[in-house]
């Protein structure tokens, strides 16, 4: 089934644009959430007169996510876990414990699903480097250290 992407849909493309979609996601999915039309010539027409709002608001959300790469750019966390004395936590700090510390230390929200740990948990005391998508194919690394708790 070809369609019109009428929004943004993650994993599969962004507003305007001309996909092809399994028969029972296009119907039971995307048209009737609005997600999409199907590919016609009234579709085509929409989007051409939607064609310059579309692009202002990819140009706003570009800059929105640069802008945030900067503010991320370098910037150090520290999370206090508690831990053994061999420096191997109880627990362990996943994707969505750095998002919840971004809200707190920085005040930045951010998706843990956007959130990328290198083996998918922190599972030892240390210095770690910590991936953030801000845009498709955009990212802001950032230091994590992970502290033992003081007793």
């Amino acid at each position: 089934m070809k369609i019109i992407l009428l929004k943004d849909v993650e994993n599969l493309g962004d507003e305007g644009e001309v996909k092809t979609v399994a028969d029972g996601y296009g119907r039971n999915y995307l048209l009737p959430r609005g997600f999409a039309v199907l590919f016609s010539k009234h579709g085509l027409n929409l989007i051409e007169q939607r064609a310059a709002k579309i692009e202002a608001r990819k140009e706003d959300k570009k800059k929105a996510a640069l802008s945030l790469k900067e503010k991320l750019q370098g910037l150090n966390l520290v999370i206090s876990m508690p831990a053994g004395d061999n420096g191997k936590l109880f627990g362990a700090v996943t994707n969505g414990v750095v998002a919840d510390h971004l809200a707190q230390s920085a005040g930045v929200t951010i998706d843990k699903r956007y959130v990328s740990i290198h083996g998918n948990a922190i599972k030892l005391v240390g210095v770690y480097d910590v991936k953030i998508r801000v845009l498709d194919r955009e990212y802001a690394t950032i230091k994590v250290e992970v502290k033992a708790l003081e007793a």
